[in-house]
C-alpha cells in the first residue's frame, strides 16, 4: 500500500457521509485521520456538519477559540482557524452549529468555502459532513476525491445509503449537464420515465447517452472518477459483512455509479459504550483489531481498490 500517493500536487480530499445519522460517520472521520496522521501525514479535519457539529470532542476540544463561523461571518481565512488536536500532524476546523444551519449556504458563499479548503496546506483534508441528503452536504461531498460513505448493517440505515447515493449522483448529473444547458435534462426524463420504458436510474444514464453523442462524451469524462467508497459499521458477523457486496452490486446495477465496498469495522459492545460516555478518543483504549480494519480502510480509499469476497465464510 503506497501512503504516498495523491491526486495531483495540493491535498486529497475525502468527505464521510451517510443518509442519516447513528451511523458512526464521525467517528469513521476521526479515526482515518488518526491513521494517515500516523503515516506521517499532514491532515487536517473540518467539520462541516453545520446542523450538528461535533468532530472537535472526539479529539478532547471542549471549547476552541475559533470555529468555522469566524469564516463565515468574520471573514478570516481557514488556516486561521487551524486548531491543534494534541496528535502529531493533525489538526482540525471546529463546526458551529450554533450560526449555520444545514441549508442555509447561497451559492456564493458555499463556493468560497469550497475553494479555501481546495487551497489548505496538507497532504489530506477529511470532511466531516451532515446526515441526510441536503444540498450543502451534497455539495460538499462532491467537492471530494474520494466520496466515502457509511452505514450499519440494518435495513432502515442500507435504505437511507441509498437514497444518499442517488440523491448525489442526480445532482452530479444535473450540475453537469447544467453547465451545457441542459439542467432540466435528468429531471424531466427521469419523470417521464415510464414513457421512455426506463426502469431504474442506469437505464436512465444509458437513455441520455444513447440519444445525444454530445453528451454521451460529456458524462463519459465528468464520471470518469466518480466512485463511492462504502464502509459498513458495527458489523457482527460474515453475513453482515457481504451486505457490504450486496450494496456495491445494487448501486452498479440500478444506480450505474461506480461503487466499492472498502471495508468494515467490527462492532465491539464496550468500546461503543464508552465511546457514548467519553467521546475523547485519546482517553480510549482502541483495539489493535479496530485499528486494522480502519487501516484496511484506509489503504483501500488511498489505491481506489476494495473488499473481495475471497475468504468470508458463511455463518
Amino acid at each position: 500500500m503506497n501512503f504516498d500517493e495523491k491526486m495531483g500536487s495540493k491535498a486529497q480530499i475525502w468527505a464521510v457521509g451517510g443518509g442519516k445519522g447513528g451511523t458512526g460517520k464521525t467517528f469513521l472521520v476521526s479515526r482515518l485521520a488518526i491513521t494517515l496522521a500516523a503515516q506521517h501525514k499532514k491532515v487536517i479535519v473540518v467539520d462541516t456538519d453545520f446542523g450538528g457539529a461535533n468532530i472537535h470532542s472526539f479529539f478532547g476540544i471542549k471549547q476552541a477559540p475559533k470555529t468555522i463561523n469566524h469564516f463565515f461571518e468574520k471573514k478570516e481565512p481557514l488556516e486561521n482557524l487551524l486548531i491543534e488536536t494534541g496528535i502529531e500532524n493533525l489538526q482540525v476546523i471546529v463546526g458551529d452549529y450554533r450560526s449555520i444551519s444545514s441549508g442555509s449556504l447561497n451559492v456564493a458563499l458555499k463556493s468560497r468555502l469550497f475553494r479555501h479548503i481546495r487551497n489548505l496546506d496538507a497532504d489530506y483534508i477529511i470532511l466531516d459532513l451532515g446526515g441526510g441528503t441536503g444540498n450543502d452536504t451534497i455539495d460538499a461531498l462532491l467537492l471530494a476525491d474520494r466520496m466515502i460513505v457509511v452505514a450499519v448493517p440494518e435495513i432502515t440505515s442500507v435504505e437511507n445509503l441509498y437514497q444518499f447515493i442517488k440523491s448525489t449522483f442526480f445532482r452530479k448529473l444535473k450540475t453537469v449537464l447544467g453547465e451545457h444547458g441542459l439542467r432540466d435534462t435528468v429531471k424531466d426524463i427521469w419523470t417521464d420515465r415510464k414513457k421512455y420504458g426506463i426502469k431504474n436510474v442506469s437505464e436512465m444514464l444509458q437513455y441520455i447517452k444513447n440519444n445525444n453523442a454530445p453528451i454521451n462524451a460529456i458524462l463519459d469524462r465528468e464520471l470518469a472518477d466518480f466512485a463511492f467508497y462504502v464502509v459498513l459499521n458495527k458489523v457482527r458477523n460474515s453475513m453482515e459483512i457481504k451486505e457490504g457486496f450486496s450494496i456495491r452490486s445494487i448501486c452498479i446495477k440500478h444506480f450505474g455509479v461506480d461503487t466499492r465496498f472498502v471495508g468494515y469495522i467490527e462492532y465491539d459492545i464496550q468500546f461503543w459504550k464508552n465511546l457514548s460516555l467519553i467521546r475523547d478518543l485519546s482517553k480510549m483504549h482502541i483495539s489493535q483489531s479496530l485499528k486494522k480494519d480502519v487501516l484496511f480502510i484506509a489503504e483501500n480509499i488511498i489505491n481506489g481498490d476494495q473488499m473481495r469476497m475471497t475468504g468470508i465464510k458463511n455463518g
